[in-house]
């Protein structure tokens, strides 16, 4: 992370301009700010993106007073959308930023893009927003390598040179990758309690079956190989309910445009079902799920929800 300004990091300022590659540093940084002004999320934070309002109704947003908050903290995302000419304009527009505001810009810009074309934009964002606080915020192999050890402590796994090592390598370009990777990793640990270097080569980066929402879209899409996928997942997996929250939240994705009610009540229903199962302390998930997939598999519902 570099920030352009060179500011003491416990200083928090009006206006932040957040420029990166990698989603998950950004949330870091908002969260890292949050944390220090003590936002009320209830009341006193809100995100919302440049392309869906009119600029006199943002100019309204940040003008307007905290709640609770000692400031009310706005998140504008997506200014990549916009072309240079209509950022000048709100560039033009936008106002002082009052003390009661934390306003933070977001411009993500392509991972694909080389490093000059990377440095000629955010050159150019900085130039049109002078009073914000410019902060770059790219993975570095230093940085990352430090977060890839106090995770890795942090599930005790303490002086694993070898792992850290084909993590840095292997992940140090892609944070929000390797962020699914120590998850897959803490998974494995709570099965297991112990991981080698060949287990670790094993389950990272090779395994895209183990996403839950790849898992989780698949079976609602009825492929035939949902099953073994499954069963493989759930020896990484906690506990079941995170896959069972995973198909909710693709299920509620997928309602908006299904073909059969009656089969969206059906699902909707023995989720419910599971979830409460397990919630109350049965030891069955993993049978549970395993029936729900077979029956989804041979037809009981009559169709998946694709129509497919």
């Amino acid at each position: 992370m570099v920030d352009m300004n060179n500011d003491n990091g416990d200083t928090v300022h009006n206006h932040y301009l957040l420029l990166s590659d990698e989603l998950l540093l950004v949330n870091n940084k908002i969260d890292e700010l949050k944390k220090i002004l003590k936002i009320d999320e209830s009341f006193d934070f809100e995100v919302c993106s440049i392309q869906d309002y009119e600029y006199s109704e943002i100019i309204n947003k940040i003008l307007t007073p905290p709640f609770i908050s000692q400031k009310r903290m706005l998140i504008l995302k997506n200014l990549e959308k916009k072309n240079l000419k209509d950022l000048e304009e709100f560039a033009h527009i936008l106002p002082r930023i009052p003390k009661f505001c934390c306003l933070i810009t977001v411009y993500m810009i392509d991972k694909k893009h080389s490093a000059r074309q990377k440095s000629e934009s955010f050159n150019k964002l900085r130039e049109l927003f002078p009073n914000a606080r410019s902060v770059i915020l790219m993975p570095d192999k230093t940085t990352v390598q430090r977060w890839i050890v106090k995770k890795l402590e942090s599930l005790g796994l303490e002086d694993r040179h070898d792992i850290v090592d084909y993590l840095v390598e292997e992940f140090s370009d892609d944070v929000t990758g390797l962020k699914n990777e120590i998850q897959k990793i803490e998974n494995y640990l709570y099965q297991t309690k112990q991981l080698g270097f060949s287990e670790a080569k094993d389950i990272l980066g090779v395994l895209p079956e183990y996403d839950v929402y790849k898992v989780a879209k698949n079976f609602f899409q009825r492929h035939k190989e949902t099953l073994r996928q499954l069963v493989s997942l759930l020896t990484y997996l906690r506990t079941p309910v995170i896959l069972v929250d995973a198909l909710g939240q693709t299920l509620s994705s997928y309602a908006r445009n299904a073909n059969d009610e009656k089969i969206i009540r059906y699902l909707t229903g023995e989720l419910l079902r599971i979830d409460s199962r397990l919630k109350t302390g049965s030891d069955f998930g993993d049978i549970l799920l395993e029936i729900l997939f077979i029956k989804n598999l041979l037809g009981v519902n009559k169709g998946a929800i694709y129509g497919k």
